[in-house]
């Protein structure tokens, strides 16, 4: 069999990485019914939101942190095996199903994000006038129910008993344990490993025992429900999309009889109606959300009327897959283009201080500008004959703006990017 789906990995974890000779077992139940899973690593990802007030102009700084739970080399090895056969089920059930376009996470569609948000926009310009219904779903990953994950498993395998390898990789995504990266970080034995350079393990699961490292359980009930698989596994993902095949069928079947779109990318859901079908759509998904034991979070909720060309524009944008869809043009989201404002002044500043103490100390002579010609222009970078063009924020743009065509307001946002960045580039050159 091939070994497409296997992807080495690099991290410490508490055993050391898998070649392809290890990738090739996994492929055998009987292996993986011989294995035991370790506990997962956890981290809190956290990541700054500004936010300005349309109002006051004022800004706000909020945090949103996600809790990531990685595996282990072998366990990831074997996960990763069994999401790419999941994987292959759901694209077949999707495509039987009549849905392929409507599920766009976690698949390899060979499109970008741009490409659905440029296919959405030219839904609501056609059908104009329309409301666009954006909904999220309250903490996904956590409150996915153990008993429908399994049930929608043995759906998609047609069986009416787990093969008891199936049953050992869906434990190991719903009864698993798992540990602190902050518990390991404050051991002195273990941090001073994970400071190691090289791809040592962290520890044994026997050494993690002795000096008393805490095995955290997964919540075992949630209002009477068993709940919640880990984000970050390689199997996360399909799992999720597995989770909302019903879910999926079913708002599909109601957008089409009302003559609306739908699309789901993770938890984020979006239709879009005639205005006066909105109230009942807005129920109805929330009902069918309700019946998969997820909650719709109310102040996630965003309304947008798309009025069309004979009818006044809306200051209203739809904000969908970090694009503002608007009547006079789509744009890159303000949040999204600011941050990676932030990122290329950031790194001008850092390169800045280590090439004046370079200078000053006779290390260097010059500002080395290379990299940041990488990460924030367009420019093509000469690799020894050949030359080839990077792929960072500034061609992501590109590949946007050409996906949406006439009108869009993206490639006015990129140049000032562009230009910003060679001016400071510029300026270091002058050390």
């Amino acid at each position: 069999m091939s070994l497409d789906w296997f992807k080495p990995r690099g991290y410490r974890h508490f055993d050391l990485p898998v070649s392809a000779k290890f990738a090739s077992k996994v492929m055998n139940p009987d292996f993986v019914l011989q294995h035991s899973f370790v506990p997962l690593i956890h981290y809190t990802k956290s990541e700054k939101r500004y936010k300005k007030c349309p109002k006051t102009g004022a800004r706000s700084i909020s945090t949103k942190d996600r809790p990531i739970k990685y595996a282990s080399h072998r366990d990831a090895c074997i996960l990763s095996f069994y999401a790419s056969e999941m994987n292959k089920l759901l694209d077949a059930h999707y495509e039987a199903k009549g849905i392929s376009d409507s599920v766009l996470a976690y698949r390899a569609l060979g499109r970008g994000n741009y490409d659905f948000s440029a296919e959405v926009l030219e839904f609501a310009k056609t059908h104009a006038p329309v409301t666009i219904l954006a909904f999220d779903v309250s903490s996904f990953f956590d409150n996915l129910d153990h008993i429908l994950l399994k049930r929608r498993l043995k759906a998609l395998l047609g069986v009416g008993s787990l093969p008891e390898d199936w049953m050992r990789v869906l434990r190991a995504i719903t009864a698993f344990h798992f540990v602190d990266l902050d518990e390991l970080k404050a051991n002195s034995v273990f941090s001073a490993r994970l400071k190691e350079n090289g791809r040592n393990r962290i520890a044994s699961v026997e050494e993690l025992k002795v000096n008393g490292i805490t095995f955290h359980p997964n919540p075992e009930l949630v209002n009477g429900h068993r709940r919640g698989i880990p984000q970050g596994t390689p199997i996360s993902a399909a799992a999720s999309n597995l989770y909302m095949i019903d879910f999926d069928a079913d708002a599909r079947a109601y957008c089409e009889s009302i003559g609306a779109l739908y699309r789901r990318y993770s938890d984020d859901i979006l239709v879009i109606c005639q205005p006066d079908h909105a109230a009942a759509a807005m129920t109805k998904i929330t009902d069918l959300i309700r019946a998969e034991k997820l909650e719709i979070s109310p102040h996630k909720t965003e309304i947008t009327e798309f009025a069309g060309s004979s009818a006044p524009v809306s200051g209203r944008s739809a904000q969908y897959l970090g694009f503002m869809l608007h009547e006079t043009g789509p744009a890159i989201r303000q949040s999204s283009l600011a941050r990676q404002w932030r990122k290329m002044r950031r790194a001008m500043r850092r390169t800045r201080k280590v090439a004046e103490r370079n200078i000053a100390s006779g290390k260097s002579k010059k500002a080395h500008t290379k990299r940041l010609y990488r990460r924030f222009t367009h420019l093509k970078v000469h690799d020894g004959e050949s030359v080839r063009a990077v792929r960072n924020f500034s061609s992501y743009g590109r590949r946007s703006a050409a996906a949406f065509g006439d009108g869009e307001k993206i490639t006015k946002q990129i140049k000032r990017f562009e230009h910003a960045a060679l001016r400071e580039i510029e300026k270091l050159k002058t050390l």
